[in-house]
């Protein structure tokens, strides 16, 4: 896979459903609205949705709701499976094979053609791609510094201070993370979690991303309220 750690971020978290794709949607419509040629990656995606013209990804569909970005379903996300499962799950059950070759080629072809990708990955960092190639070798691979996303409440910090640490084993630099979803602002955990993350794993706490109501508000104005640590975590990184 060509490439080096610059001009990309590989958006990953402690879990499935904790929101890597609402942070990957609003990375990339805060990195175009900056004048960045940026796109998306998904390498793999299960629990697709069957359509006329095959097998379609929500994830994808969704990041372009968000980033107001024209995202083609064969560049951006090469590998697509029916089953909700893990990719090795569900590439058995449907007998047939993750295709690893194919996704190298489809994030060559993005790096070729844009100056930054935001590239999510499917569940945590272990997931099991093949038999013996899991999400955390394709990374590595990548070479792409990453941002984890959490949950807010109790469970976080061992959740957390795992992912970061098999992310940091495989040498690929962990620029922050964040807490996404909704929480009780007087929670404990919440309140106490993200400094006892940082004070084990010397990673930063970028900030919390509220629940978002898309039909009550529109995403401009969300990220304007809520998102500035954002705005200048994806400022600072470009530059």
């Amino acid at each position: 896979m060509k490439g080096d750690s610059k001009g990309g971020i590989f958006v990953t978290a402690t879990d499935t459903g904790v929101g890597k794709t609402f942070v990957c949607g609003l990375l990339l419509r805060i990195l175009t609205h900056l004048g960045v040629d940026a796109t998306y990656f998904k390498p793999v995606a299960t629990g697709c949705v069957p359509t006329e013209r095959g097998l379609e990804a929500e994830d994808v569909r969704f990041v372009e709701m968000v980033s107001r970005t024209k995202l083609r379903e064969e560049r951006h996300c090469p590998m697509k499976f029916l089953k909700p499962l893990a990719p090795l799950a569900a590439s058995r059950l449907e007998q047939r094979e993750v295709e690893l070759d194919l996704m190298r080629a489809a994030l060559d072809f993005l790096r070729e053609k844009h100056t930054f990708v935001v590239v999510e990955g499917v569940g945590g960092v272990l997931v099991p791609l093949t038999e013996n190639y899991t999400l955390l070798d394709f990374m590595e691979e990548a070479r792409f510094p990453a941002l984890v996303v959490a949950r807010p409440g109790l469970g976080t910090i061992n959740h957390t201070l795992l992912t970061i640490g098999a992310i940091r084993a495989r040498g690929i630099p962990v620029l922050g993370f964040v807490t996404n979803g909704q929480r009780v602002s007087q929670d404990e955990a919440v309140l106490t979690s993200p400094g006892i993350i940082e004070e084990f794993s010397h990673v930063p706490f970028l900030g919390h991303i509220p629940h978002h109501d898309t039909g009550a508000q529109g995403i401009a104005p969300f990220i304007q309220e809520h998102l500035g640590f954002l705005k200048r975590f994806i400022s600072s990184l470009v530059e």
